[in-house]
């Protein structure tokens, strides 16, 4: 789908959230001990936490990822070192780090639940490898396996439940969403961009043309004998020239797109079309390659670096309706020449 067009899809705002909740628990913990007079390891291994957070934050404001999994491993890579930093402290803080009495039940409880709470997250964002890493980490060097069976053997169990539950409710909300986003955005019986887009697009190629110094071309497209069709033949086989010409206007016009380039093509009424071209100077070349398997067309087109989408519209438009008279002259006067003289 085109970059201008695509959403912010569920899983980037919740990796986004995850990297600011991270910041804010590490300078939680942080802040938490230096008030309480914490120990070197325990300002430091806090300090790492939220120094990876920040890292995290950042990268993910910084870069413009294509894909999810570089993401999802990054997060579990970050929680993987909350663990290991959980199993450091239990086995190396000072008891006085979490109570004044140096009893070590605070520190098992904080240390627990929040090791409880990172193996849950581990599921939600890297799935059952994540939960599997988790769950290691955490029977191995967190739980007292020693202790009498109690909520604490299945509790991180259920936290693995609910980051999956999560995790599944999150990948079906967000398919219901793109394709809700396919339905506004594009075209139902063409598959080509609507009228809706239409504004968003043609600001971002202008955008690119802008600031490179390529050329855009604007072109309006209107189907001739599409009426006719439908009231000879009936509207399926209208609908399947609307599709026809469609199809040409992909194969013939439309050039592959990246994150920043690439043509555009729009149906935005019954039998009317435009396209938006970059690095395309001459625009009678791109009709002619159209016409090649959809002759029965007019198009009108301008340059349109420097104008407004109305602007583009209403001089396209122009072009266009003197396409169309001069296609019906060369009609009219073959057929002039044909009729037989008046007796």
């Amino acid at each position: 789908m085109n970059p201008a067009l695509t959403r912010k899809n569920i899983w980037t705002v919740a990796i986004r959230d995850y990297w600011w909740m991270s910041v804010f628990i590490g300078a939680y913990f942080f802040v938490g001990f230096f008030i309480w007079g914490g120990s070197k390891g325990a300002l430091g291994s806090s300090a790492l936490f939220l120094v990876a957070a920040i890292f995290g934050l950042a990268v993910h404001y910084a870069v413009h990822w294509n894909r999810q999994l570089p993401q999802v491993l990054m997060i579990t890579a970050h929680l993987a070192l909350g663990e290991a930093i959980l199993a450091w402290q239990k086995a190396y803080l000072p008891l006085t780090d979490y109570s004044r009495s140096g009893i070590p039940e605070p520190r098992d409880i904080i240390v627990f639940l929040v090791s409880s709470l990172v193996v849950g997250a581990m599921c939600m964002f890297g799935g059952l490898w994540g939960a599997l890493i988790g769950l290691a980490i955490h029977y191995a060097f967190i739980f007292d396996v020693h202790e009498e069976f109690s909520v604490k053997w299945i509790f991180p169990i259920l936290m693995v439940l609910i980051g999956g539950i999560v995790a599944s409710a999150f990948r079906r909300l967000d398919q219901a969403y793109e394709q809700l986003e396919v339905l506004a955005n594009h075209d139902n019986l063409t598959g080509l961009f609507n009228r809706h887009c239409l504004d968003a697009e043609f600001d971002r190629l202008q955008n690119i043309a802008r600031e490179t110094g390529r050329p855009l071309l604007f072109v309006a497209w209107d189907l001739d004998d599409l009426k006719e069709i439908n009231d000879s033949q009936g509207h399926a086989a209208g609908d399947a020239y609307i599709c026809k010409f469609a199809r040409a206007l992909e194969a013939h016009v439309r050039k592959p797109s990246d994150a920043r380039s690439g043509d555009a093509a729009f149906r935005v009424g019954g039998d009317e079309f435009i396209s938006m071209h970059l690095d395309a100077r001459d625009g009678e070349k791109l009709i002619a390659r159209v016409h090649a398997t959809c002759p029965s067309v007019s198009a009108g087109w301008i340059p349109c670096n420097t104008l407004t989408l109305d602007e583009a519209l209403t001089q396209a438009d122009r072009a266009l309706y003197e396409n169309k008279e001069h296609r019906k002259k060369k009609v009219v006067r073959p057929l002039i020449r044909r009729l037989p003289p008046i007796a």
